[in-house]
């Protein structure tokens, strides 16, 4: 098979690129604006004979239209991420999280791509700051392109998934960083609760759906849940010490300002109407049945009334050693 990844100096881009090189996809193709990231980028698998990258941006249509060329699938992984991040500038999260979403689905469609798998995060339910609105937006762009793109053979899909251990900017490697130096770890507060999951184990959910993708569906993954107190425990011992963040508009011990949650939810109340348990995950239809969409049932059996995929009230939850083996799992993935 023929991929084109966006976002592959991103930390779950090299983790696809990883996989896709050593399981013999015939042909990889991703890009970067940034030069030094690129030729590291190039280095690393240049060893592959199908492996390109070339200078793009998820924000340039008539560029991504001719690196998508040739490709059989898209993976769109390439998003601002950081919750806090531009929350005095929500054009940069415009830009890139929605408008270059458009623009890789509309590429996609053009050059005849026939799958394309959109990446999205727990963020986008129940959205109360810039990048979860992004990110909410971008999955509405996604399901509803089907009307467009279905019939001109392309079938567009989300995935969405929660807190990735290890990745880039994650609080996890800087408390790695804190515990190491001998400081107190810096916190707003430990008993918010989040979703986790391993670079390994969202390789696999991304690329099994891409695998089984219909069109007009979001996949997500059933995670085990935590508190960040948990996570603080595994990574300093149960002597742990905080240093809480004095944010300075919302003061210590606050959520920061940007719109952090004391918890987050993978699939909204809304969606729980509809969503179905199928083959070890979670399917969430397209809202309706349209002409973009066949009239097969879906497949899967649907959850029980009362269904709350809630990290506080979730009932599959981490322990400290279960977080650790999880650390453990989530193994470093090359680096440029």
């Amino acid at each position: 098979m023929r991929i084109g990844i966006t976002g592959g100096s991103g930390a779950l881009g090299r983790a696809l690129l990883d996989r896709l090189t050593q399981d013999g996809a015939d042909r990889l193709v991703t890009f970067s604006r940034d030069e030094h990231k690129r030729a590291l980028l190039a280095r690393t698998y240049s060893w592959h004979p199908g492996f390109r990258v070339y200078a793009g941006d998820v924000r340039d249509l008539t560029r991504l239209v001719d690196i998508f060329s040739g490709c059989d699938a898209v993976i769109h992984a390439a998003a601002r991420k950081v919750v806090t991040g531009h929350p005095d500038e929500p054009e940069e999260m415009l830009k890139t999280n929605v408008v270059g979403t458009l623009n890789v689905i509309e590429a996609a469609k053009t050059a005849g791509v026939r799958k394309l798998v959109v990446v999205s995060s727990d963020k986008a339910v129940q959205a109360v700051n810039v990048y979860g609105t992004s990110k909410a937006l971008g999955e509405h762009l996604s399901i509803m392109a089907n009307a467009r793109t279905f019939p001109a053979g392309l079938r567009v899909g989300v995935v969405r998934y929660g807190n990735v251990l290890g990745s880039t900017g994650s609080v996890l490697v800087r408390w790695r960083a804190q515990h190491a130096a001998g400081e107190p770890l810096s916190i707003t507060d430990p008993e918010m609760t989040r979703f986790w999951i391993t670079l390994p184990q969202a390789v696999d959910v991304v690329l099994s759906a891409l695998a089984s993708l219909r069109g007009g569906e979001i996949v997500v993954p059933d995670l085990l849940a935590a508190s960040i107190r948990t996570l603080a425990e595994a990574v300093a011992g149960p002597d742990v010490r905080f240093a809480p963040v004095d944010d300075p508009v919302e003061g210590v011990n606050a959520p920061r300002q940007g719109g952090e949650k004391l918890y987050e939810e993978l699939v909204s109340s809304v969606e729980a109407r509809r969503v179905r348990w199928y083959q070890g995950r979670y399917v969430v239809p397209p809202f309706q049945h349209a002409e973009m969409w066949d009239a097969t049932p879906w497949l899967g059996e649907p959850v029980p009334g009362g269904f709350a995929y809630r990290s506080d009230t979730w009932p599959k939850r981490l322990t400290v050693e279960a977080m650790r083996d999880l650390i453990g799992a989530s193994a470093c993935v090359s680096s440029p």
